[in-house]
């Protein structure tokens, strides 16, 4: 496929919106399927929904004494020995979505909830949809009932509905039983009253909807206004791209290119979360015009709270034998991110701003920002413990296991990082300084925690561990003062004047500028060599990686002064004395005069033909 066309599938903003659409009805029709209603267990639900008692879901024996609703002291709850997880009990279900959950009394609480449920259905078909109004009220026993009817005509209309029992309000509230008086259950009675009424107007409406959408002109119309809805989301979309390229634009041209790559990196954040907010709301906004479609959209939002409330409780479990949670893991992970970015840019401008004004060297102006880099870091993590929820000590289990794991992997890594402080504390290198370890010569370009960034001087980078600079000898050619002695080799030949050799070396380093004339340069006559007399010029310099340049110069100069003032350099030089004669008379046919050069070859060349043809017949 073409590269343009590939790049304009992956830009198109109608494709990816497309995209995200089927994703979201998708998930939708997911949590289209309702969880089964379960039937009662041991009770048909027909037998139940003929009892409209109100003490038929009585939880227990009524007290002696029945307090007022204003009242004194709350009655001995039943004791029916029902232990209380959180997670038992029916939902009552209105238009197949939960509003609360019931516990289990006399009857199992599925069979309450049915009933509910039941009571519901056949108020709004027996009274054509009428609006409805639940209240609370206290029987002759003094425990707390639903009532459902019709607003403005209550009386005439009411029914009850359930009873809410001390089960039911334990069970709302997260408390164990026995804590559990008779204000609670009638603070848990009037919510459920609020809870309920308003599910039930809702459930209302959307069946009013649904008929009023059987008429083919109101579809039309509410299926029009959804597409109109995600036409105008659309267009805001496009708008809010075209918005962004120019902002992105502008901030290139005012930031300059180094903040080029962070704000392409924020272009795509804000595009991305954009797309995923305008899409998101123009689809709830379009499904909410069409009334076959709210039930599914509700459901779906049911399902995704209960998705969140799912992901929420396991992430703030705490984790086993530790009162920490994955939760605060992340939040204390998140927070320490943001301390360390903090402490590295507040740190940059401490060093561009204040370090750099004292004229301090750039090796000190290196230690001084990284030292205080990590102080403010190390007070950043203290700070933010606690608004992460943890402590020193619920991090035990941390530390531990990073211990572990040092002691079995990470010799190197925490050998290299401990060497790295005590490079920062000691300063035994410094950024810029010329060093040799493990002979390996260069110039030290970075030091980081793990290891130091050295520059050879054939600007190859090469990466040293830090252990190497603690554990091994190490010259330092800057360490505080940069200033060392050159020594240069020469050697002349014997006969040659010393005082014009001495002249001659003086006049060739004075003449470098690279040379330092205090502490001055200097001859010496180091010794007398087999065909040489050898001299050493010695030299100081300020710049120790200039040194191999230096030598190279002067020895370029070196050569010109000797030629100049007729100096020889010699060449290594054998003398042969011949002890004896008796050889060459027999190479010379028995002469005792010396052989010629022709005699000598011949013989020469006999003596290693006889030598070949020995050692062919051995």
């Amino acid at each position: 496929m073409d590269v343009r066309v590939q790049r304009a599938i992956r830009d198109s903003v109608l494709l990816k919106g497309a995209a995200l659409a089927v994703g979201l009805i998708a998930g939708i029709g997911l949590w289209l399927l309702p969880a089964p209603v379960s039937k009662a267990a041991g009770i048909p639900v027909a037998q139940a929904l003929e009892f409209r008692d109100p003490g038929f879901f009585q939880t227990g024996p009524t007290p002696a004494e029945v307090p007022t609703p204003e009242g004194s002291p709350s009655p001995t709850p039943s004791p029916l020995g029902i232990s209380f997880t959180g997670q038992e009990g029916t939902e009552v279900l209105v238009g197949n979505i939960p509003v609360f959950r019931l516990q289990t009394a006399e009857y199992p609480s599925d069979v309450r909830a049915d009933n509910v449920r039941a009571i519901i259905e056949r108020f709004l078909e027996e009274g054509q949809l009428p609006e409805p109004e639940v209240r609370v009220a206290q029987d002759a026993n003094g425990q707390y009932v639903l009532r459902l009817g019709e607003r403005g005509r209550f009386e005439a209309t009411q029914r009850y509905l359930f009873t809410v029992t001390y089960a039911d309000a334990a069970a709302e509230r997260r408390v164990p039983l026995g804590q559990v008086g008779l204000n609670d259950v009638r603070l848990v009675a009037n919510t459920w009253a609020r809870r309920l009424e308003q599910a039930i107007a809702e459930y209302r409406q959307d069946r009013l909807d649904l008929q009023r959408a059987q008429d083919p002109r109101v579809l039309a119309l509410t299926i029009l206004a959804g597409l109109a809805t995600l036409a105008l989301g659309f267009f805001l979309w496009r708008l809010f791209d075209r918005s962004l390229v120019r902002l992105q634009r502008w901030l290139e041209l005012q930031a300059g290119p180094a903040w080029g790559t962070w704000i392409d990196i924020g272009g795509v954040l804000l595009r991305g979360v954009g797309a995923i907010l305008i899409a998101g709301i123009s689809l709830d906004r379009g499904i909410s015009f069409i009334p076959a479609l709210r039930p599914f959209q509700r459901a779906f939002y049911l399902g995704l709270g209960r998705v969140v409330a799912t992901a929420l409780g396991v992430l703030t479990q705490p984790l086993p034998n530790s009162s920490v949670s994955i939760a605060s893991l992340l939040v204390f992970f998140g927070l320490a991110v943001l301390v360390f970015t903090v402490a590295h840019y507040v740190s940059v401008g401490f060093k561009q701003r204040f370090l750099s004004r004292l004229g301090l060297d750039l090796g000190t102006q290196e230690s001084t920002t990284a030292i205080f880099k990590y102080i403010l870091t190390l007070f950043g993590i203290l700070l933010v413990l606690p608004f992460s929820g943890l402590n020193l000590g619920s991090l035990a289990v941390i530390a531990g296991a990073v211990g572990l794991g040092i002691g079995f992997g990470l010799q190197n890594l925490s050998n290299n990082y401990i060497s790295y402080i005590a490079i920062l504390l000691e300063r035994p290198i410094q950024i810029g300084d010329l060093v040799e370890v493990d002979n390996l010569l260069g110039t030290v370009e970075r030091i980081g925690p793990r290891a130091t960034v050295l520059r050879t001087l054939d600007r190859i980078f090469v990466i040293v561990p830090n252990s190497r600079f603690t554990e091994s000898k190490v010259v330092n050619w800057s360490y505080r003062d940069p200033r060392c002695r050159i020594h240069i080799p020469v050697g002349v030949a014997y006969g040659s004047d010393t005082a014009l050799v001495t002249e001659a070396l003086l006049s060739a380093a004075k003449e470098n500028a690279r040379v330092l004339s205090s502490p001055a340069p200097q001859v010496w006559l180091k010794s007398f060599g087999p065909s040489s007399l050898n001299f050493e010029l010695l030299v100081w310099i300020n710049r120790p990686q200039d040194q191999f340049v230096l030598i190279s110069e002067l020895n370029f100069a070196i050569e010109a002064e000797f030629r100049r003032r007729g100096i020889r350099i010699p060449f290594p030089q054998q003398d042969i004395h011949i002890r004896s004669l008796e050889g060459l008379v027999s190479l010379n046919g028995g002469s005792r005069s010396l052989p010629d050069a022709a005699s000598i070859q011949s013989a020469l060349s006999e003596a290693a033909k006889s030598l070949e043809d020995q050692n062919g017949v051995s």
